[in-house]
């Protein structure tokens, strides 16, 4: 048995064009998932440096001089940036803190000089790039520097052009040589460390500027200064706010509520546990906040989560009440549902892309519309509280000024967004996690600033609600993503997918071929009209179809996955290996492809190789009948009997409840002389399917009794 893809939903890499690398897509994503639960990019590798021994190696003495950071680093930059005379570095890290500065404070001091060039802009650029520094002692060639402005140093990096030179003992008398790009040589004398040189192109002028006093050491990396914690404030303020997860929860007298019932004023949800210390000194905080709050008209409320396995902790001394009423907690309060915790957890995970249980306490704060404003992770303080509360209130430029913990100038508006698009990946985000319902309440809030939805908004929410199992909704959405766009590849591609789960054979053929009109290697449209071919018998048709998917994309698991199981199907099964190989390679918890390759390995009478592949799919999916079927399959062929049926009825436990399994669970069991058994087995196949031809002829041949 070859388990043939049924239908190609969406191609994990949607609309792939001849240029596409599905697999590349793939593992970024992987990785990604992988980093946002708290994984390291670089495996916490901590970070090395090199000292150069001069002609005697290198040795790596980062954790000598305290710079073996455990950052995910990915650029560095040379420059001397508190002009002392030795190279600093700047260093660019994926993680926080993304810039890093390493000061190089040798206290011996360094004896050096800059060179700054500027070309003349017609034979040579003005930055001087490809020029050609030489410096030395006047006779003495042998101690020459060489140095070339470049325009990259590294990955992702660009140094500073000024060029760096440590001169040692040679202070005096130095001599430069420049070969300019344009062909052209200057040389200049009289050069004396301690300076900064700005050299022009055909100026035999140049200016001389000291290097400046050494700037104090910076602070050590195990300091903070109070400065520090002093102005920067605590909590994440969004830049771009999301409506705020409906929240089921219990009141204090036993009443289902929801949070949604207190929009129309700002309200902070607190979550917090009874054996929280911290907690409840933030309760204790947030009692004395009632006048504020009041002039406000906001409100807060706590639910706790004892119980919920959050962080863990032993049960203080004290019900719920009686610790609210020793913190003077008089808001609303209650408990709070598994349920509402894992939206919470969904809507941190799409703002911050981690994936990180909650910590308690956690809060976050929700403007008049239910909209999320600020996220604090940890105890909050009153007045900052004050001070975010009343920020909702000021004008969107002021706000934005709290989403950065420092002053300066944006590069870009991060507002500056497809709100439409954002909001409704964030809807569709919580119909991927199982709540449909808290999906279709965020689509129908989806509200563009001009009044009117785009094809691509049509698209999000036809994907959403086929998801859902919405199947009449997402229909009209694509067909209405189509009235806007009718050469919308995607949304010709997912209506076709929505028409095959119904059997709608044709109409889904016809979308299949327009989207391949318009991108003749359209790999989703390719998979399923090779789907359509193969149902219809046309092998030949669905192998060149899914041979010129895999030849644009040859390291997309899916065509290799298709294409193997395919050629499985047509007994060609060397090359039915090579390509679902191919695809465990790019997928190796691709279950159905083990499952495929197992068959071909049984077909091929390779036992050993299928066993372990039918044994390997139960290990990634237990609750898989097909993997306990194939083994009782290839144990039967192997007169292992006790085993296959061990394995049948494991299988027909988890599902496989048909005539065939029963058929096949009668004939092991007739192999170990159980009639009776058997008898058994093969009048519930028959019940199944009474016209079962295989079971009949069993009973025949065996004069068992089928009343």
């Amino acid at each position: 048995m070859f388990f043939w893809r049924r239908v190609a939903l969406q191609s994990p890499e949607e609309d792939l064009k001849p240029t596409a690398t599905p697999g590349y897509s793939r593992n970024f994503r992987e990785l990604n998932d992988l980093i946002s639960r708290g994984k390291s990019f670089s495996g916490r590798e901590r970070n090395p440096l090199f000292l150069n021994l001069k002609g005697e190696g290198f040795a790596e003495v980062g954790g000598l001089i305290g710079v073996d950071f455990p950052d995910d680093a990915r650029a560095v930059a040379t420059m001397d940036w508190d002009r002392d005379g030795d190279l600093d570095l700047w260093v660019t890290n994926r993680n926080a803190p993304q810039v890093r500065l390493l000061r190089n404070n040798h206290p011996a001091g360094s004896s050096s000089l800059l060179i700054r060039l500027i070309g003349n802009g017609t034979t040579t650029n003005r930055d001087a790039i490809g020029a050609r520094l030489v410096l030395g002692q006047a006779g003495d060639p042998e101690q020459e520097q060489i140095r070339t402005v470049h325009a990259g140093g590294g990955f992702l990096a660009q140094s500073s052009a000024v060029i760096h030179f440590g001169l040692g003992e040679s202070t005096n008398d130095l001599r430069l040589s420049v070969a300019w790009p344009g062909g052209k040589t200057e040389t200049l004398s009289g050069l004396k460390s301690g300076n900064r040189y700005v050299i022009t192109q055909g100026r035999k002028e140049f200016e001389v500027m000291p290097l400046s006093d050494p700037i104090q050491a910076s602070i050590s990396r195990d300091e903070t200064p109070d400065t520090l914690e002093n102005t920067v404030p605590g909590g994440l303020w969004l830049a771009n706010r999301v409506p705020f997860p409906s929240l089921d929860y219990t009141d204090n007298t036993g009443e289902a509520r929801t949070t949604t019932s207190s929009i129309g004023k700002p309200i902070l949800v607190n979550l917090w546990a009874t054996w929280c210390e911290s907690c409840v000194r933030e309760l204790q905080e947030f009692g004395k906040l009632d006048k504020f709050l009041q002039s406000r008209g906001a409100t807060i409320l706590a639910l706790n989560v004892d119980g919920l396995a959050l962080d863990g902790g032993a049960l203080s001394e004290g019900t719920i009440e009686e610790i609210l009423k020793r913190a003077e907690y008089d808001f609303p309060h209650g408990i709070a549902s598994r349920e509402g915790l894992a939206k919470i957890e969904m809507m941190i995970e799409f703002l911050t892309s981690r994936r990180e249980s909650l910590t308690i306490p956690s809060s976050f704060l929700i403007d008049g519309e239910g909209h999320l404003s600020a996220i604090y992770v940890g105890e909050i303080q009153g007045k900052q509280l004050i001070k975010d509360i009343d920020l909702l209130r000021s004008p969107p430029a002021e706000q934005l000024k709290r989403a950065t913990p420092r002053a300066g100038r944006w590069f870009y508006n991060p507002r500056q967004i497809d709100r439409v698009a954002f909001l409704g990946d964030y809807a569709t985000s919580f119909a991927k996690g199982g709540f449909p319902g808290e999906s279709r309440r965020l689509s129908r809030m989806i509200k563009p600033q001009d009044g009117a939805l785009t094809a691509k908004d049509h698209y999000n929410q036809a994907k959403a609600a086929a998801r859902q199992g919405l199947v009449a909704d997402a229909e009209q959405l694509y067909l209405e993503a189509l009235r806007l766009e009718p050469e919308f590849g995607q949304a010709l591609t997912g209506l076709g997918a929505l028409f095959l789960v119904q059997q709608r054979v044709e109409e889904a053929e016809n979308l299949f071929e327009k989207a391949l009109s318009i991108d003749p290697n359209h790999a989703t449209a390719l998979i399923n009209l090779a789907m359509i071919d193969q149902s219809r018998g046309q092998k030949d048709r669905a192998l060149a179809r899914l041979e010129k998917v895999v030849a644009k994309n040859p390291d997309y698991a899916e065509a290799h996955l298709n294409l193997g199981s395919l050629l499985a199907s047509m007994k060609q099964l060397d090359r039915a290996i090579f390509h679902l190989s191919k695809a465990i390679a790019f997928n190796p918890k691709r279950a159905i492809a083990h499952l495929n390759l197992a068959s071909v390995y049984m077909e091929k009478q390779q036992w050993e190789k299928a066993e372990q592949r039918y044994r390997l799919v139960r290990q990634l999916n237990p609750k898989m009948p097909y993997a306990h079927l194939g083994l009782a399959t290839l144990q039967a062929r192997r007169k292992l009997h006790p085993e296959a049926v061990i394995s049948l009825r494991k299988a027909i436990s988890l599902g496989a409840e048909n005539a065939k399994s029963y058929t096949q669970l009668a004939r092991s069991l007739l192999a170990l002389g159980d009639k009776k058994g058997a008898s058994k087995a093969l009048l519930t196949a028959l019940k199944i399917d009474p016209k079962y031809a295989e079971a009949q002829q069993i009973v025949k041949e065996n004069r068992l009794l089928s009343e």
